[in-house]
């Protein structure tokens, strides 16, 4: 069997700094050791904000980053999140996901968000990679998603929330394309297939642009009430690529349009804005930036700036040695500014599998 090839320089020096700094920093500083939890932000200094209220999503997508470790020690510490969530976060009358906890962890509401129940699919799926038995969760998670179906697609909450977006959608099937490469279940790829229909059909115009906010019938909102994030565009360049590996079946998106449009929505600094017009710039579309880069830059379809070019640059103006294992969330793009005052967990998420995406390359 052949040796694998081994990692560029600087996509080992990302893999490197997970291991050594971040990975240390949020599997301490960033644990509730009373009640296996994670704080909802560390400030600069890395010492937990502990009268924020928490996200239950956040307790997910943290989760999801501890199963993908090679520790299993680090894995178990998933698991232990994973089981607090899903063990606490029903509420135990009505069956409804709450959205929020109080900094002393009750459950603030019972949102029902399909936002935060894909993510916590998509933990259990990786869970389940990691040798824990999932079956149980589930099956649990598959009828809270069922009490949201709708006539095309998923409703965003219990209340049917309006605007609709495209971005649960694509949460639930980057989880469900997760679920099935575990599970194999025709449903669980009929789910991803769902979701990737509704965004061809709806959300993607033919200049390859993505919409954001839709109607109850799928129609795009106008004017104002429209947006376009090119993060989330390429995020999907990078959703699709991941489909199409795990199941064998093409997107049918327009990859090389989307990658052109999403290299066009640049600032002069070379990141991307957090919406097209915007002059703030958030951490997490540079890491999707990057990861739409690793699936770009194959030689079958090399094309425009490389993932080195953007990981130089996210390393050098996100995540600093000085925050050891840190990161800053967000720039002004016009005076350089830092706008965030401290380090939230949620982006974990996406440092994660933007570093996991250039160790494929």
């Amino acid at each position: 069997m052949a040796e694998p090839s081994p990692l560029p320089a600087w996509a080992a020096a990302l893999a490197e700094w997970q291991e050594t700094r971040a990975l240390p920093l949020w599997t301490q500083a960033g644990i509730d050791q009373t009640s296996d939890t994670v704080w909802e932000a560390l400030d600069y200094q890395g010492t937990p904000l502990r009268g924020l209220k928490r996200r239950q999503r956040v307790q997910f997508r943290q989760a999801n980053v501890f199963a993908r470790s090679p520790d299993p020690q680090i894995q178990d510490l998933g698991w232990r999140l994973f089981r607090r969530t899903m063990t606490h976060g029903f509420d135990p009358e009505t069956g409804l996901f709450s959205t929020w906890l109080s900094p002393d962890l009750q459950r603030l509401d019972q949102t029902h968000d399909l936002y935060d129940l894909a993510f916590g699919v998509l933990a259990a799926a990786h869970l389940g990679a990691a040798g824990f038995d999932v079956a149980p969760d589930i099956a649990r998670l598959e009828e809270a998603l069922s009490r949201l179906r709708g006539a095309q697609g998923w409703r965003e909450t219990a209340a049917d929330r309006q605007p609709r977006r495209q971005n649960p959608h694509m949460h639930l099937f980057e989880a469900m394309t997760a679920l099935y490469a575990l599970t194999k279940d025709p449903a669980h790829l009929a789910m991803a297939q769902h979701c990737l229909d509704l965004i061809a059909e709806h959300a993607l115009t033919k200049d390859a642009r993505l919409l954001e906010f839709f109607a109850p019938d799928w129609t795009p909102l106008e004017g104002a009430a429209q947006a376009h994030e090119p993060g989330h565009l390429a995020e999907w360049i990078y959703l699709a690529d991941r489909f199409t590996a795990t199941t064998g079946i093409a997107s049918g998106l327009p990859l090389a349009e989307m990658w052109q449009r999403v290299q066009d929505s640049r600032l002069p600094s070379g990141f991307l804005p957090d919406r097209d017009g915007d002059t703030t710039r958030r951490l997490w579309p540079q890491t999707e930036f990057l990861k739409a880069a690793c699936v770009m830059s194959r030689p079958e379809t090399a094309v425009g700036l490389r993932p080195s070019d953007i990981a130089a640059q996210l390393w050098e103006s996100y995540i600093p040695p000085s925050l050891e294992g840190g990161w800053y969330d967000q720039f002004d793009e016009t005076t350089g500014a830092c706008l965030s005052e401290n380090m939230p967990a949620s982006t974990f998420y996406h440092i994660d599998s933007a570093i996991e995406a250039c160790c494929r390359v």
